[in-house]
């Protein structure tokens, strides 16, 4: 796969994951008016009782979408209904200089990095990792309640948002094949969670977390390695994974082989 192949399938699979965790309770989706609809090319998620970016924005801008005057007028009328603005996810470099323009002739700007995004094309394996006591075992559909608890609680997150994510998670491990989810315990005592999201040709990382009291051990390392050996037996080469910009688990990442090649960039109305 070649750079802008990789942006699209990247761009495709995160869109498809968030609105698979968004939707997954329908009930609690529908008591937070969750939506997510395609309107000019390009997928739009909002939610009427959430205000945070991540259930708020439009994503595929000239990637798996279009980047025209025609798509923007179409999430704007979207959004509308509303009383919204929207915002823009940009994946850089691949979204030409000339898109990004014409989103700032439209009154959007730059407003943060949101991710930074990690890419594994190498063609050697995963390493092998030895942390004492860690032993790592895929999430049965049985365990899927409580892999979600624990990546909540590895992320350090709580309440309504955490609710959904948690629900969506469970959903995901005990209804769809191409999800495979790990918990890494150390000497029995749960410790880690990570997910692998597979396709034909691109595997996503998602939801790699450490409890607080077992980071610094090399856990996360061990868990990023076994995520990309579980795609690599099943014939998967191009890895990905996002962070926050420059943290320990971007140097995690960068240690098993990743390498940063794009940003996701947030553009707001200015």
């Amino acid at each position: 796969m070649d750079s802008r192949e990789i942006a699209v399938a990247m761009m495709r699979l995160g869109a498809e994951s968030l609105r698979d965790l968004m939707l997954a309770d329908r009930l609690l989706a529908r008591r937070l008016g969750h939506t997510v609809v395609s309107r000019g090319g390009l997928w739009c998620y909002s939610s009427r009782t959430l205000d945070v970016g991540v259930f708020n924005h439009v994503s595929g801008y000239g990637t798996f979408g279009p980047a025209t005057q025609a798509s923007i007028d179409a999430v704007r009328r979207y959004y509308a209904h509303f009383e919204e603005t929207p915002n823009f996810e940009v994946l850089v470099p691949a979204v030409s200089r000339s898109a990004r323009a014409l989103l700032e002739r439209n009154g959007f700007r730059y407003h943060h990095t949101a991710f930074q995004c990690h890419v594994r094309t190498t063609s050697r394996p995963a390493r092998r990792h030895d942390v004492a006591g860690l032993a790592i075992a895929r999430a049965r559909p049985a365990d899927a309640h409580r892999y979600a608890k624990l990546a909540t609680r590895g992320f350090g997150d709580g309440g309504v948002i955490a609710n959904v994510f948690e629900r969506g998670w469970t959903h995901e491990i005990k209804s769809d094949r191409r999800v495979a989810s790990f918990i890494g315990s150390v000497n029995g005592r749960d410790a880690a969670t990570g997910t692998t999201i597979l396709r034909s040709r691109i595997a996503g990382l998602y939801s790699g977390s450490v409890l607080t009291r077992y980071r610094g051990r090399g856990i996360q390392n061990a868990m990023i390695a076994t995520r990309v050996a579980f795609g690599w037996t099943r014939g998967v080469r191009v890895f990905y994974s996002w962070s926050d910009p420059d943290t320990a688990s971007a140097d995690n990442l960068r240690d098993e082989g990743f390498r940063t090649r794009f940003e996701l960039h947030w553009y707001a109305a200015k």
